[in-house]
């Protein structure tokens, strides 16, 4: 366990002062009023580096050196020592709470805002009896998402690691999200459309969910969900050698983002596309995906169901659908965050699902601003939805194996969702009061879960008698 020794008056004085390089540690400690140096985890492990938070100052402990951050100033006091004794201050921070979820203490370095640019921090984690707690560890911290990010006064995060870490019972890895949620006053619909996915069966790869407070540099931030990037890995996207993995993402494009080397427009569809793997795509590497993906786009948009299921796996291509119709996913039509992949044998598969703030029905009228307000549909219905999602309709083979899939599903994947929800909101009860009274919500979390399950219920009995007449 971590230690405060007693402070010798005047040793800074001892040691030549450097401006401050780098605001990395690898460990958090914090003062605790019955104890001396401890990470709020648990035991601190041993390690180069531990970071000392007060009320008034930021005092990093590494093996070479001592940097204490206050408002005015910066400095270093080099040391050989590897532990260099620092003095305890009378304002402490809280232990963490304990509101049913796990806590997750971030701390950046000078306590630096969190915007679009990464803000080197620590980040400790205490699971709360929930979870393994996470001792501290170093990494960066940004702002994430797009009119999440911009419009919304609770913004999501992307947290990168120094190192592979397994948070929160999840598999190693760097990078992890956490979705605000903030316009989806249920705070579970991402959730509820995640365990869709996941009971469906057919995704490899669906996105899991963990919900925590967030405390930034002292602040209370509210309840989050924790979850994977997308993206290319062993535990997360497993394209296998040779694969590619593709957004399908107006904001991505071309049109939104020119500058960007790893977009182009679909051949046959037109659909704005970006390589997110492999990384540093070459012109050379994108005609070919291009290409590849065009012989695809072709058989779709003849209506060649043969062709089709040669090319891609047609379960997770029907299940897509399903889940965009259930949700009322309106990011369908731009499109918005939507995912593909190829793997190495050359099949393409639908997903991972992800982002559905503009899911269930939202109204984007000021007058209304709420979600549940209808039940139209997305595909065949009077909706701007490209070709390439339901072209296929129009062959009657896939049609009969999509309405039986559909009749596979009907009616238990509610239950099973709404068994999960349940939980989520008994277990996070404490934690959502909380974030209710941090944002201050024109409606209740309890009356919007009501809303999303009766809203849930009439969808899929009004998609069962829909799709009887297609």
């Amino acid at each position: 366990m971590g230690y405060v020794c007693n402070f010798a008056k005047g040793v800074a004085l001892l040691f030549p002062l450097f401006l401050f390089a780098c605001g990395n540690s690898e460990s958090v400690n914090f003062i605790s009023p019955n104890e001396s140096l401890v990470s709020f985890g648990g035991e601190a492990q041993s390690s180069s580096s531990e970071l000392l938070q007060s009320s008034s100052s930021l005092t990093i402990i590494q093996s070479s050196s001592i940097i204490t951050q206050s408002s005015s100033s910066s400095v270093i006091a080099q040391s050989s020592s590897s532990r260099v004794p620092v003095q305890s201050s009378s304002s402490v921070l809280p232990s963490p709470p304990n509101n049913g979820v796990p806590y997750i203490r971030i701390i950046t370095y000078d306590s630096a805002n969190v915007d679009s640019a990464y803000a080197l921090c620590s980040v400790e984690i205490a699971g709360n009896g929930i979870y393994e707690d996470l001792a501290p560890a170093s990494g960066k911290i940004r702002t994430r998402g797009n009119s999440t990010r911009l419009w919304y006064p609770k913004k999501p995060y992307r947290v990168k690691l120094d190192a592979k870490t397994s948070v929160l019972g999840l598999p190693a890895n760097k990078d992890w999200v956490l979705l605000a949620n903030y316009r989806d006053q249920s705070k579970f619909m991402n959730a509820v459309a995640f365990d869709m996915a996941r009971y469906m069966g057919s995704f490899a790869f669906v996105n899991a969910n963990r919900f925590v407070e967030v405390e930034i540099n002292g602040e209370y931030m509210g309840i989050y969900q924790l979850t994977e990037q997308i993206e290319h890995g062993v535990s997360r996207v497993n394209t296998g050698n040779g694969g590619v993995l593709l957004s399908l993402d107006k904001d991505d494009g071309p049109e939104l983002s020119p500058s960007a080397t790893n977009n182009f427009y679909s051949k046959i569809y037109k659909l704005p596309v970006a390589v997110k793997y492999p990384k540093n795509v070459t012109a050379t590497q994108i005609d070919t995906i291009s290409a590849n993906l065009a012989v695809l786009e072709q058989a779709i948009a003849n209506s060649d169901y043969d062709s089709v299921q040669k090319l891609m796996d047609i379960s997770s291509f029907m299940d897509f659908l399903i889940l965009q119709e259930l949700t009322h996913n309106v990011e369908l039509e731009a499109p918005r965050s939507m995912y593909l992949y190829k793997d190495s044998s050359g099949l393409y598969h639908m997903g991972p699902v992800w982002d559905f703030d503009g899911g269930f029905a939202y109204s984007w009228d000021e007058d209304t601003k709420k979600y549940f307000v209808d039940q139209d549909w997305i595909l065949h219905r009077n909706r701007a939805v490209s070709g390439f999602f339901i072209n296929l309709f129009a062959n009657e083979n896939f049609l009969a194996d999509y309405k039986a899939r559909w009749g596979q599903l009907k009616t238990s994947i509610l239950a099973d969702v709404f068994s999960k929800l349940d939980d989520y909101m008994l277990q996070a009860q404490k934690a959502l009061e909380n974030d209710a009274i941090k944002w201050t919500p024109v409606r209740s979390y309890i009356d919007e879960v009501q809303s999303l399950k009766s809203w849930l219920t009439e969808r899929v009995n009004r998609y069962e008698s829909a799709l009887q007449k297609y």
